[in-house]
């Protein structure tokens, strides 16, 4: 076995991963690490131009591939810079690993320059965090961090290494392949249980399906649909749910959060059985814990820590969301006693569902009015409608906090489309950097991101990134001159005087041509549709500044 220094066998580790991409900044402690991955084939050091990009474009890697993102930042600021976008990774189920360089061995902890307890500072946003201390440690210590960041829920890992020990040769290496470490870690729910749960199910007059990011994770799209089918029941999604389920089926009715829509919320207030699959019920996903649920409430997830935390279950069921919701339709469609009487309840649901379909159109016609297609500035809805209308198909939409976030609910989701948010954390800056690492993972699907001028403040020099990592993202700006929804929140709560919410009219487009890209500016609703057939052609970084009318005010309306 060849003997290899402690960062050639990080490297070597990761390769065995198939990691191809690490996002990261260099720093002095750094330096080892860093070039092993210049040494090694096959693997590209993208440099960000903020460790929080770093940790972002990670995430967005995660969410896309469902593999493991890598970032790498130094000691001291260039660990805790990461500890934003780490942490939406770790509130929204993102598979990271993260690498953090200290100090020499014998140096930290006494005021060396950047000292910091790297371990301490990411204890509460990661599954693990760890110190590695004596170099014969990395093999072992590497494997463990991607059968933590995959094992259940996934989420992000912390590694941080002393510098001497990653500059150390004492390694020896032996190559083993990752089925050799970690197994798949998805069960079925116990049999007692979905048989209970199918009985409550069938026996219901107005069943509806929530569906979360669980049900995205496991890819249970066709399951959901298939159970919604049998028991005619509405699928509302949480929105880090959203995607899971395409939004054009008749079944889908939307999205259901702290701005979801009159509809989602009367859908699951009038339901007698809810069943809710791969969603904590989070803050976010409940007006934190203010909705009112049925008490027939069916839980089902992969964490058992989930089930029955926020709200009481009838049944909780611990289990990967797929091969659950296959338990349910197998349950309902096999000739037994559930599958009769669900059949039996269907003439009643239909008229349920039926008059849900009425207040829909309702509802459509109160939030996208004829007036708002000619109004300038542009109106949000109108952006987004005719967003969606272009969008191809299989788009990946990256689309970051505040409210952005909001009106993206709004978007028609295909069943090849992929949709990615910072939901529970709400960290601002993520949609760029994300759809940077969304394009280098998947270069052959069209990357839209959808951003405010606030979040696109923070990562500004990210544009250099996506022009120097040749990914031609689209970037959509939903510029209202200020942070929109706090201004928004201020006049809701305290009137119409702001304080700290107002910019001066910045020309994003000349931003983004001055760093590479390409772009424009748009004033009015009929020139957006050819300033995004003219992005899609570049073939280059576009950024489309949009004027948008800040007084579509989310805290008072229109869902």
């Amino acid at each position: 076995m060849p003997k290899l220094k402690g960062a050639q066998a990080v490297v070597e580790c990761l390769k065995e991963e198939g990691v191809r991409y690490v996002f990261g900044i260099p720093g002095g402690q750094t330096l080892s690490l860093t070039e092993a991955i210049r040494t090694a084939p096959g693997m590209e050091f993208v440099a960000t131009r903020h460790e929080g990009g770093a940790a972002h474009a990670a995430d967005g890697w995660g969410r896309v591939t469902g593999t493991p993102g890598v970032c790498l930042a130094t000691t001291g600021p260039g660990a805790t810079n990461l500890l934003t976008g780490i942490g939406g990774a770790f509130r929204d189920s993102s598979p990271v690993i993260v690498l953090t360089c200290n100090n020499n061995r014998k140096d930290i902890g006494r005021g060396d320059a950047q000292d910091a307890d790297h371990v301490a500072l990411f204890h509460s946003l990661t599954k693990w965090s760890t110190f590695v201390a004596d170099v014969r440690q990395v093999p072992e210590v590497m494997r463990e961090a991607f059968r933590v960041a995959l094992g259940g829920r996934p989420g992000p890992v912390h590694i941080d290494f002393a510098r001497d020990v990653l500059e150390q040769e004492a390694v020896d290496f032996e190559p083993l392949p990752p089925e050799r470490y970690r197994v798949e870690d998805r069960r079925p729910g116990d049999a007692r249980l979905v048989a209970q749960a199918t009985e409550l199910l069938a026996g219901s007059r107005r069943p509806a399906l929530w569906v979360g990011n669980g049900a995205k994770l496991a890819g249970a799209s066709r399951e959901v649909l298939q159970l919604a089918d049998l028991l005619q029941s509405p699928v509302i999604t949480t929105f880090n749910g959203i995607g899971a389920v395409p939004s054009t089926h008749p079944l889908v009715f939307g999205p259901r959060s702290r701005s979801g829509t009159r509809l989602t919320n009367e859908i699951l207030t009038e339901a007698d059985t809810v069943l809710v699959v791969g969603s904590s019920l989070s803050g976010p996903a409940t007006s934190r814990w203010r909705l009112k649920l049925t008490s027939n409430l069916v839980q089902v997830d992969i964490d058992y820590l989930a089930l029955g935390r926020h709200y009481p279950v009838k049944v909780g069921i611990v289990g990967d969301a797929r091969l659950v919701l296959a338990q349910l339709v197998h349950g309902l469609s096999a000739g037994s006693g559930a599958a009769a009487a669900a059949r039996q309840a269907r003439e009643g649901r239909q008229a349920w569902l039926s008059e849900m379909k009425q207040r829909e159109t309702a509802w459509e016609e109160q939030v996208y009015r004829p007036e708002f297609e000619t109004a300038v500035p542009i109106k949000p809805q109108t952006l987004i409608r005719r967003l969606g209308k272009w969008l191809a198909q299989d788009a990946i939409v990256c689309v970051d906090a505040g409210n952005p976030g909001i009106w993206s609910h709004l978007l028609p989701m295909y069943e090849g489309t992929t949709y990615m948010k910072p939901v529970n954390f709400g960290n601002m800056g993520f949609a760029l950097p994300a759809g940077i690492a969304a394009k280098l993972a998947r270069p052959g699907r069209e990357v839209v991101i959808l951003i405010g001028d606030g979040s696109l403040g923070m990562v500004l020099g990210e544009i250099e990134t996506a022009v120097r990592s040749k990914t031609p993202v689209i970037i959509v700006v939903m510029n209202d001159l200020a942070y929109g929804n706090i201004k928004q929140e201020q006049w809701h709560y305290y009137g119409p005087e702001n304080i700290g919410v107002d910019f001066t009219d910045v020309n994003y487009a000349d931003v983004a041509r001055a760093l590479g890209a390409a772009g424009e500016r748009i004033t009015r609703p009929e020139t957006l549709v050819d300033a995004l057939d003219r992005a899609r052609r570049a073939q280059r970084p576009y950024l489309i500044d949009v004027l948008t009318d800040p007084r579509e005010n989310v805290w008072e309306g229109p869902f």
